[in-house]
């Protein structure tokens, strides 16, 4: 990453770029952002359509029977469900991991190119934690540290549904602590290379009222082909977990 330059220009007044790696990563985990007043530009960035053939690994759960009218159909959902919020994404042609031969990711160059094409400046970063062991989530953190070490304010976002593996920390959610289980623990594994983050309780928590976590769990539900799959057991559809958002400011 010392050899990465960015070619995305950083300026105060520019949209704020936010990085989902895949169609719903932006509806899961920045609802609060999405309804806010900012200027959000949803920037989806493994988001190239795959010829046309057998599905992935995940697609098969999913239900699909090919790879390339899946990703169409996952496209057409992100974009209604973003409309929701006035919001329209860009879809830049990165193929997901699925997609593509193992151990053949993009480089922070390639990334850099396809995101500097479609949008080339921006006033601060939102981009996955990468909680969990999704390898394009962890692709798109470590750009963004690469842009933060070169000026550009970045926040990480806590990544559902993988953050949520053994629930909200007590500090999130306002449950009571449990000597048996301790989220931060299982955070950490995933940030020990992530020191920029710092104390990861000096997070950003944002709790959705009633209305809002409706109208969230609304817009997820609009992602048909992949809702029932990443629901496992109603773990997104219950109140307490896609009520709450986490973020952290990189130091």
């Amino acid at each position: 990453m010392r050899r990465f330059r960015t070619r995305v220009s950083h300026d105060p007044g520019a949209p704020l770029l936010l990085l989902a790696p895949h169609w719903d990563d932006a509806v899961f985990n920045c609802w609060s952002l999405l309804t806010s007043e900012r200027d959000v530009r949803v920037i989806n960035v493994f988001a190239g359509i795959p010829p046309g053939g057998p599905p992935s690994r995940w697609d098969r759960i999913c239900g699909a029977s090919d790879a390339s009218s899946h990703a169409r159909r996952r496209t057409a959902e992100d974009a209604q469900a973003l409309a929701r919020t006035g919001r329209t994404p860009m879809n830049l042609p990165l193929l997901d991991a699925e997609y593509r031969e193992p151990g053949l990711g993009p480089s922070l160059d390639d990334l850099d190119k396809a995101v500097r094409d479609s949008t080339p400046v921006g006033s601060e970063v939102y981009a996955p934690a990468a909680l969990g062991m999704n390898v394009d989530h962890k692709l798109v953190r470590r750009y963004a540290r690469g842009l933060h070490a070169q000026g550009m304010p970045v926040h990480l976002y806590a990544d559902l549904p993988y953050c949520v593996a053994h629930g909200w920390p007590h500090w999130v959610d306002g449950g009571n602590p449990e000597s048996h289980r301790d989220v931060d623990a299982f955070w950490r594994t995933f940030l020990v290379g992530v020191p920029e983050l710092g104390d990861l309780r000096a997070a950003s928590v944002a709790r959705l009222e009633d209305e809002d976590a409706a109208a969230k769990l609304s817009a997820m539900r609009t992602y048909r082909t992949q809702f029932s799959a990443l629901d496992g057991g109603s773990v997104l559809s219950n109140p307490g977990i896609h009520g709450f958002e986490v973020f952290w400011a990189l130091e």
